[in-house]
């Protein structure tokens, strides 16, 4: 995993000073070499020759071939790669093994896009997004792996194309501070949902992203860009659904490959059915010896026991990190803001993280497993995908499995809908004037209009025809996409690589194997939980409640109130949009105000005010 920031002019040369200031921003997802090139190419168009200055810089995190020979700006021929992330099968892929100058997978994806462009992305297995160069064609082309595991930004006028690992190498070198989306900002604050999508744009205007199985063609010839898409997940999927037993080995085989480093590589136990299935295909091929396990203990969970109940059955130590959400939390937040780029939840699964994976890079990792993906497309959120579920099977009068489901989840049902049914009752109460409630916070101190701002998660805002359809925009465009921008930027901010094998192209077609093979009774994730059979069983195989990372979210608000509170006091993007004086008063007044919905989202843009340089529209 690497940074790397590419700049090109076509009136006029890249700007030294800014574009190094703009490079060290990113300096930390790359620790082990450092390079900079300035290319001046000239090139025959229609209108006469045409001179572009480019300027390439790559900070690198040295994980295959750790000799200089693969240090980037790749460059051979004149052609230029700026990559970051990892090809897994790339052995696999080299045609002539013995002519290759290097021993990691750089050149591999050099040749390959020589020889074949994006033509060639189809059989590699891996997470990346890189830019390559052409100067013969006169193109570029930037593109990023199916999922969207690894980060790609780009901007792009009349005479400036720049292309980077992150939001913030591009804002600095064009000297201009990042400004929200007004759209995507009011969405935000109603409604609490800034995912990173599946289109071309970002929540920052003028600054776009390469999608999830996008990829961004240019022609400097005529100054031309194509945005198009080299995979589609709804494509992939399509077809005969994937047989059950077939996915022991699809998972042995996904954990296998992403083994390949040169380097420590370290397994996060979370105690649930994901992290325990790598675990699982791990040993069942005898590959235990190969990572260290880690398990997060904050002292309120079963989580931490159930992950050493696993561990302590197959003979395999493990080291424990005690997370303390210490002293350090809110200076730790305002870290998380400048890496994040963006609005984030303040939970367990992000604010701990960040955290986690400090403590294991202290322990010399510089790779990491982790089971991120097993929910997203197995069935793994009874409150987010099973009601998708319930609908698609009434619909199709499929009494037999809804039956089932009501005799296993009865209580658990019927609390679903006594909170709808309660909400309904509810919610026309609270829109009396003389009705004082925390929940009302939306109402009473957002700008009145901004209640209809379309929601920005999927499941939210779209109709969809089958559980499996919402699965697919899910993973697409919705919350997976989420999950992945927490895990890269908190892996990152310690110069830690993260690998998620269930996220192998491969496992993704079970998402269209449909409800009754992923609600089976008491269990979700049944298919992921039969696969432990194929593998090694684990006490985790049949776990029904997982908790997930406990964080102390009130006892942040109170503890920081006062730096909390003189963060949003001095917003000036929140301004226009929120009756900020208003919202101050409360909070100081009734502590349920603080400690209310609001209070985050309101945090996290004045955060990024402060650290990223946030600015009003």
């Amino acid at each position: 995993m690497c940074g790397f920031l590419f700049a090109l002019h076509r009136n006029r040369p890249v700007d030294r000073a800014r574009f190094e200031a703009a490079f060290a921003t990113m300096r930390h997802r790359g620790p082990d070499a450092h390079q900079i090139a300035y290319e001046t190419l000239t090139l025959a168009t229609p209108e006469g020759p045409a001179i572009l200055h480019v300027g390439a810089g790559h900070h690198r995190l040295a994980i295959l071939d750790l000799d200089p020979r693969s240090n980037q700006p790749f460059v051979r021929e004149g052609r230029m790669l700026l990559y970051n992330g990892e090809i897994y099968n790339f052995a696999d892929l080299k045609d002539a093994p013995d002519t290759y100058e290097t021993t990691g997978d750089t050149e591999v994806l050099f040749r390959a896009l020589c020889e074949r462009g994006t033509d060639a992305l189809g059989a590699m297995n891996g997470m990346w997004g890189f830019a390559f160069l052409d100067p013969h064609s006169g193109t570029l082309i930037a593109a990023r792996d199916r999922h969207g595991k690894k980060p790609l930004f780009f901007y792009r006028d009349a005479d400036t194309l720049c292309v980077a690992s992150t939001i913030a190498a591009i804002a600095s070198y064009l000297d201009r501070p990042p400004v929200f989306e007004d759209a995507i900002l009011d969405a935000y604050l109603a409604h609490g949902a800034v995912f990173p999508g599946g289109g071309f744009g970002t929540h920052i205007r003028g600054i776009g992203q390469v999608p999830p199985g996008g990829v961004l063609r240019v022609s400097f010839r005529d100054w031309t860009f194509q945005e198009d898409r080299w995979f589609r997940l709804e494509e992939h999927v399509a077809g005969t659904p994937p047989r059950q037993e077939d996915l022991p080995g699809l998972i042995a085989d996904a954990v296998r490959l992403r083994l390949v480093s040169d380097r420590k590589v370290g397994l996060l136990l979370s105690g649930g059915v994901d992290s325990s299935i790598v675990l699982a295909a791990l040993y069942a091929q005898g590959l235990a010896d190969s990572v260290t396990c880690f398990i997060g203990e904050t002292g309120r969970s079963l989580d931490a026991k159930y992950a050493r109940e696993c561990v302590e059955k197959l003979g395999i130590d493990a080291t424990t990190i005690n997370l303390g959400y210490g002293e350090d939390a809110f200076a730790r937040f305002l870290k998380m803001c400048r890496h994040h780029e963006k609005p984030f939840p303040l939970i367990g699964n992000s604010m701990a993280m960040s955290e986690m994976y400090e403590a294991v890079a202290a322990h010399g990792m510089v790779v990491v497993l982790d089971g991120t993906g097993g929910d997203e497309q197995f069935g793994g959120y009874w409150d987010r995908q099973f009601p998708f579920a319930l609908r698609d099977a009434w619909g199709k009068g499929d009494r037999a499995w809804l039956a089932a489901m009501l005799k296993a989840n009865g209580r658990m049902m019927a609390r679903t809908a006594m909170e709808a049914a309660e909400d309904r009752l509810v919610r026309p109460l609270l829109k009396l004037p003389f009705v004082k409630h925390p929940s009302k916070a939306m109402q009473e101190f957002l700008r009145a209009d901004m209640g209809s701002a379309p929601h920005g998660d999927p499941l939210e805002a779209e109709t969809f025809g089958s559980f499996e359809a919402a699965l697919i925009a899910d993973a697409a465009r919705g919350r997976l996409g989420e999950w992945l921008w927490h895990g890269d930027r908190n892996a990152m901010m310690s110069s830690l690589e993260n690998r998620s094998p269930l996220l192998d192209y491969r496992i993704s077609r079970y998402m269209t194997t449909g409800y009754a093979k992923k609600f089976v009774g008491e269990f979700n994730k049944h298919e992921l939980r039969t696969a432990f059979d194929g593998l090694v069983n684990l006490p985790t195989q049949w776990r029904t409640e997982k908790q997930g990372f406990r964080w102390a979210a009130k006892r942040f608000y109170t503890e920081n109130r006062d730096q909390i509170l003189e963060r949003i006091a001095g917003s000036q993007v929140l301004r226009d949009r929120v009756d900020v004086p208003g919202f101050l008063d409360a909070a100081r007044a009734r502590p349920r105000y603080l400690t209310s919905r609001l209070t985050p989202r309101l945090l996290c843009v004045a955060g990024l005010e402060e650290t990223i340089g946030l600015a009003p529209g």
